[in-house]
């Protein structure tokens, strides 16, 4: 922007500084000849007018995607909170799971949403992937954030629409994969507080 602010300025002063240029004479063919050199500033002026508008048209388009793609986050966000608080709705998710306690399907469901926050900052360069990385391996130190993964990571991977979403989903595979090596942290079976239809995962772990 100031190297075309300076431009503009030297092209309207330049006028009044060409009969200084001739030597304070009054040749004005030799004038002439000098003028016709601004041309190519002006033709400098124009391609860097064009390439701002385009700049600008490609952030207002980049804009407008990550609103819209926030705007689907919130809504899908809002229904994901209704069928964690409310059981009812949690077999409209795909239908009745038995293979899966209430308590257990809702952990899921919170760890779904962790996940596509990591995918959205990953998007717009909010986190880097060393932070993701160290976040994947506190999800993955226990049982239900492996538990997860092994259930979603196939979706996740194939249906990445990005490069960044694809190098984020490889990230968090790779951290998954190098969480098998430990046993995953042994914490004590949550109970039920009083939370209706959660059923307190059984001894064996939660699946």
């Amino acid at each position: 922007m100031l190297a075309i602010i300076a431009s503009m300025g030297l092209v309207v002063v330049s006028p009044l500084a060409l009969p200084a240029l001739d030597g304070g004479g009054e040749d004005w063919q030799r004038i002439a000849d000098i003028a016709q050199a601004y041309g190519a500033v002006s033709a400098l002026l124009s391609a860097l007018a064009v390439v701002g508008v385009a700049a600008s048209l490609v952030l207002q388009a980049r804009e407008a995607k990550a609103a819209r793609v926030q705007t689907t986050r919130v809504l899908h966000i809002e229904l994901t909170k209704m069928a964690m608080e409310k059981p009812e709705f949690l077999d409209c998710w795909g239908g009745p799971d038995s293979t899966r306690t209430v308590l257990l399907r809702r952990q899921h469901m919170y760890i779904n949403l962790v996940v596509s926050h990591w995918e959205m900052s990953f998007e717009v360069g909010e986190i880097t992937e060393q932070w993701l990385a160290a976040a994947a391996d506190e999800i993955f130190a226990g049982e239900i954030g492996r538990s997860f993964w092994a259930r979603s990571r196939q979706a996740r991977l194939s249906t990445a629409a990005s490069r960044r979403s694809r190098r984020l989903h490889e990230i968090i595979d790779a951290r998954y994969q190098a969480s098998l090596g430990t046993p995953p942290r042994t914490e004590p079976a949550l109970a039920d507080h009083g939370i209706p239809g959660v059923v307190p995962p059984r001894a064996g772990g939660p699946e």
